[in-house]
């Protein structure tokens, strides 16, 4: 008797349909499912990128006077900084007073956009721990990052500083129809090669099982070769692109090439043994601290030779170069991000550039941070940094003794220093000696200890 499994085209229908349904069913997790890992993935970089942009513009900006105004002296200074501002499809910066209305904005001139008053946006808070509330009711409930609905030029990825102690505010935000028209370019090639390749396999199956899977295997083998081969561009290119942001710090001061790897080394150190405490510190983590922190005086380059290499004591003028160094390393930093793909490294690297000289009290510079809202990667540094700086000989001082350099940091604690990040280098301090030692150190530890 014959049957169906006989006939060969029904074993082809059967299998074409068996297929189509895989495929539609796939087609549609795999669709959402990429799609939204990628929109969140664009939406978490859009806003990281506004939290870089508003750090650094809040530093340029710098505090403003109370009462800050379209007709204030400094207005100019501060829409130029506005103006400057570069971001991608559709973002801006602009300053508002504490009644929501325009004092700064890259159109200006336009009379709807001078005219403008933000105070009835809607905005809910980015991590969803607050329900809508109008644009001043958010900042005053204290939140500072949200998703703004501006009315006709749609809703935003919202970034806010205070720039004044009367509620002048820095506003830096990026639409969200370009994160949906940018998770829609990233996903439309993705999906459409997978729906092209399952149309393919789903015809060939039909005709031969067999060669079919023949041309899966070599397909995969082709996909595989081609991401191995990407991943291989891709790792090369990182770390080229790390060894060399790594040699900018060979740079002017004869000590400072030692200094760098010291501070690297150390850095390493006590990150490691704070593993127990946060739970995001990890080998690569690590690693980008090691890195990170190798860079955190390359704001130096823009210190005249004069300055940097005084023997002697300092005026208020001379200080204040000094003190913009973070923030032109974090400039320089920046620039670079603008320039290669999104790296972890560039962006641990302007941290630790801009926030190395906060103080855990709030009285650091350039922009006055203080406690737990100092990355951990700048606490670290600093408490190393000030370390080594103790220890070693300097045009402009001798080296001080071992005893005294632990005494100041401890003292520091709490104050000047994140008392956790005290307390490891007090257990670690033989370590952080041997790498002195190791480093070309040991004459200047042989004479701080003596």
């Amino acid at each position: 008797m014959r049957t169906w499994l006989l006939r060969p085209w029904l074993v082809v229908a059967a299998v074409v349909l068996v297929l189509a349904v895989v495929l539609g069913v796939g087609w549609f997790v795999a669709s959402n499912t990429i799609h939204g890992h990628v929109k969140g993935g664009v939406a978490d970089i859009i806003a990281e990128n506004n939290r870089l942009i508003a750090a650094q513009a809040s530093a340029d900006l710098g505090p403003l006077p109370s009462g800050f105004s379209k007709d204030h002296k400094d207005w100019k200074r501060v829409q130029s900084v506005i103006e400057d501002i570069e971001f991608g499809a559709g973002g801006f910066a602009c300053i508002i007073g504490p009644d929501g209305k325009m004092i700064c904005h890259p159109e200006i001139e336009n009379p709807m956009v001078r005219d403008a008053d933000l105070s009835s946006s809607r905005v809910v808070a980015l991590d969803g721990s607050s329900p809508e509330k109008q644009l001043t009711d958010f900042f005053a409930a204290g939140f500072d990052e949200g998703i703004a609905d501006f009315g006709v030029e749609g809703r935003h990825l919202l970034n806010t500083k205070a720039v004044s102690d009367d509620g002048v505010r820095l506003l830096v935000h990026q639409p969200i129809t370009g994160l949906t028209a940018a998770t829609a370019g990233l996903t439309a090639g993705m999906i459409a090669r997978l729906v092209s390749v399952g149309l393919a396999v789903m015809l060939v199956s039909g005709l031969s099982v067999g060669w079919v899977v023949h041309f899966a295997a070599k397909l995969m083998r082709d996909w595989n070769a081609e991401l191995s081969e990407q991943v291989d561009r891709q790792t090369t290119s990182i770390r080229r692109s790390r060894e060399a942001l790594a040699t900018i710090t060979e740079y002017r001061d004869n000590e400072t090439g030692q200094h760098v790897e010291r501070i690297s080394a150390c850095s390493v150190v006590l990150g490691d043994a704070l593993r127990d405490r946060f739970s995001f510190i990890d080998d690569a983590w690590l690693e980008r601290l090691r890195l990170a922190s190798m860079l955190h005086d390359i704001g130096k380059v823009a210190v005249p030779d004069a300055v940097l290499l005084k023997p002697g004591r300092l005026t208020d003028s001379e200080y204040e170069q000094i003190k913009r160094h973070p923030s032109v390393g974090a400039d320089t930093l920046l620039a670079i991000c603008h320039d290669v793909e999104s790296d972890p490294l560039l962006a641990m690297a302007v941290e630790v550039c801009l926030y190395h000289h906060e103080r855990w009290d709030g009285g650091g510079y350039p922009v006055g941070l203080a406690g737990d809202d100092i990355p951990l990667s700048a606490r670290i540094t600093s408490v190393v940094d000030v370390f080594d700086a103790l220890l070693s000989p300097r045009v402009y001082k001798p080296a001080m003794e071992l005893e005294r350099v632990v005494e100041i940091i401890r003292e520091g604690a709490g104050t000047q220093f994140d008392p956790d990040v005290v307390e490891v280098f007090e257990s670690q301090l033989d370590k952080l000696l041997a790498i002195r030692a190791s480093l070309d150190g040991d004459a200047l530890t042989a004479d701080a200890a003596a």
